[in-house]
């Protein structure tokens, strides 16, 4: 197969399959692929615990990114953890070609010209039953679950970005998985990349 100039991001839905997808287009086109690895990355640089990264899905202060460069006394820790993955997704992107699942990367890296941006949904009962399979909840608990993480996504995309998550004007593909399943989607995404100049 011909080498893939591309950074592939992909923005997901709970449960659509990004780190799946993500997991099969690095295994075909022989590219890394960083899901939660950039929270281990992000806190060896920044010097902030893996908990405090990781927690910033949970919350919306109502700041953007760019208030990060203005003076405006210390960073609160929340913004720190932010900006410590912003940092790293860049840091990763100039290693080259990779695939980057979720944390606002399509945003991060919009400045650069190879970069593929996709953004994967579902169908509500094959996220209810990801949550049932991989979790073992109940409907009601994996309800719970898909609501609450999809909220989390949202809410991080906006605050980091001041966009509407899942919107397809913010993706060059946007896939629906559940139809034709994830590693169709991973096979279309790479002949994407493969075409993009």
């Amino acid at each position: 197969m011909t080498t893939c100039k591309h950074i592939i991001t992909i923005g997901r839905e709970y449960g659509a399959g990004g780190r799946t997808v993500a997991r099969r287009i690095s295994d075909v086109l022989k590219i890394p692929y960083y899901d939660k690895e950039i929270i281990t990355l992000a806190a060896e640089k920044s010097g902030l615990t893996e908990e405090m990264i990781q927690g910033t899905e949970e919350h919306d202060t109502g700041r953007s990114l760019l208030s990060w460069f203005f003076p405006s006394g210390s960073i609160p820790t929340y913004d720190r953890a932010i900006l410590a993955q912003a940092q790293t997704i860049r840091r990763i992107a100039q290693d080259g070609p990779c695939v980057i699942v979720g944390r606002g990367a399509d945003y991060i890296l919009r400045d650069l010209p190879n970069i593929v941006n996709v953004f994967l949904y579902a169908e509500r009962k094959d996220k209810l039953q990801y949550a049932m399979d991989t979790c073992g909840d109940s409907p009601e608990q994996a309800a719970r679950r898909v609501r609450q993480n999809d909220a989390a996504r949202e809410s991080y995309y906006h605050y980091l970005t001041r966009r509407k998550w899942g919107d397809l004007k913010n993706y060059h593909l946007t896939l629906n998985s559940s139809p034709i399943g994830k590693e169709a989607c991973a096979e279309i995404i790479i002949q994407y990349a493969m075409k993009k100049a």
